[in-house]
């Protein structure tokens, strides 16, 4: 194929898609020996198609080069079509971030039957409604129209030009989806939670459905552990990566009253209630403080299975139980009870908790697990247990108890930590700048 049969194939694929002024061809001779360049001025949405039909025409330096429109917008979709908790809450406060940049447009792809579905149509942006499922036969249905879906996403990112798809959490459907994404020729970036599935999360369907994209042009994991998982597990380049925190996910709350007036220190277990979690560890070693005559008190918030933990419980003063799941929105009043949190986990990749108790000047104690030491700086805004030990435990909660200075400079730092590395200009930032570097921008 000679240089005018190449440029008039891609001047095909080019006028099928975007309507001049967008793009323009020229050629030009280069070199001693006579040898042909291509220079295409066009949107980056159609360079892999073009870099498929002419790989090695011309000098082989910058043969391709896209540059983004005249105006410079970046054009962001955010996607997640989850009906609840965590995903569509983080998806919500990212786009409002987000918004706040003038040279970034804001698309989203939620789901119709997402629960803050009101508040991310009181946005006023661009948004693709998907009908997902309420329940386990409209889910069965709803899987049916897997294809036309499908299309009619890929539909909305070539009329949109869309440059970046954020998939901020991955969705049953993600792994059908992500094909259409790449072939509208926008960008990918995958928002990586957990690199590895907790134990008892982990093995069968499930494993596959929300194991990490392969082929994603770049990657937003909370925690540096979460980075060295995706590079070390999945074999993902570093330089794809960016570490970007988890920002509060709770709506604001005032930060809470000091220690309460019956001077017991009030600890807070707050999420879903797992074996991984090391509930059952905290409940040791508070009875053990409670023995020894220290005075604190334990709220358990959460849903998930407690029935092999209530022996351990029963008989023991000072324990609350609220065994039932608990929406973003209401955890403000949740932290407004309590003067620490603990994290006694046993694994984790990070906790999508504790910005949201920074927020409200709850302090941590955890395990010295996985991600958790990049949240919690020890004898900063928190205290970092010896080990996942019972015994451990009850140290870090001991000298917490015993001293109410070290308390309320823990507050402080907690509320420090969350303006400082956890705000959502934070955040907003650092996704700006992985979406630039994905399209090779450079900010331009």
């Amino acid at each position: 194929m000679n240089l005018d049969q190449v440029s008039g194939k891609i001047a095909s694929i080019l006028r099928r898609n975007l309507p001049p002024p967008y793009f323009r061809l020229t050629c030009e001779i280069t070199g001693e020996t006579g040898g042909t360049r291509l220079n295409i001025h066009k949107r980056r949405h159609f360079r892999r198609e073009c870099h498929h039909i002419a790989p090695d025409l011309g000098t082989g330096n910058g043969i391709l080069r896209g540059p983004m429109p005249s105006s410079g917008r970046l054009r962001i979709l955010l996607w997640h079509w989850g009906r609840r908790g965590a995903g569509p809450r983080y998806t919500l406060e990212l786009a409002r971030a987000l918004m706040r940049y003038p040279e970034a447009e804001i698309h989203l792809s939620v789901s119709r039957e997402c629960e803050l579905i009101p508040e991310f149509r009181a946005l006023n942006l661009p948004m693709l409604e998907i009908r997902t499922y309420s329940n386990a036969p409209s889910a069965l249905l709803s899987s049916l129209n897997i294809l036309s879906t499908r299309k009619k996403f890929a539909r909305y990112l070539a009329e949109n030009r869309i440059d970046i798809v954020n998939s901020t959490m991955s969705h049953y459907w993600s792994r059908f989806i992500t094909s259409s994404v790449k072939s509208s020729g926008a960008a990918l970036l995958n928002t990586v939670h957990d690199a590895v599935l907790h134990p008892g999360e982990d093995g069968g369907l499930k494993s596959w459905f929300f194991q990490p994209f392969s082929d994603a042009d770049g990657y937003i994991a909370f925690s540096h552990h979460v980075a060295r998982q995706l590079s070390g597990l999945h074999n993902i380049p570093p330089e794809k990566i960016a570490v970007i925190p988890l920002a509060p996910l709770s709506d604001p709350v005032f930060p809470c009253a000091n220690r309460a007036d019956n001077d017991h220190l009030r600890l807070l277990f707050f999420g879903r209630i797992l074996p991984y979690k090391g509930l059952e560890r905290l409940i040791e070693a508070y009875a053990l403080l409670r023995r020894e005559g220290v005075p604190i008190t334990l709220q358990i918030t959460g849903a998930g299975d407690m029935r092999k933990l209530m022996p351990l419980v029963n008989g023991l003063p000072g324990i609350g139980i609220h065994n039932h799941w608990v929406p973003e929105t209401k955890m403000g009043s949740v932290f407004a009870s309590a003067d620490v949190i603990v994290l006694p986990y046993l694994e984790s990749s990070q906790s999508g908790i504790v910005a949201s108790a920074f927020a409200a000047g709850v302090p941590a104690i955890a395990t010295p697990i996985g991600g958790l030491p990049e949240q919690i700086t020890d004898g900063v805004n928190g205290l970092i247990a010896a080990d996942t030990s019972p015994t451990a435990l009850a140290q870090a909660i001991r000298r917490l108890a015993e001293d109410d200075a070290l308390l309320s400079h823990l507050r402080q730092g907690a509320l420090h930590t969350v303006q400082q590395q956890y705000s959502w200009d934070v955040v907003s930032t650092g996704v700006i700048a992985l979406s630039r570097k994905c399209l090779g921008a450079g900010g331009a």
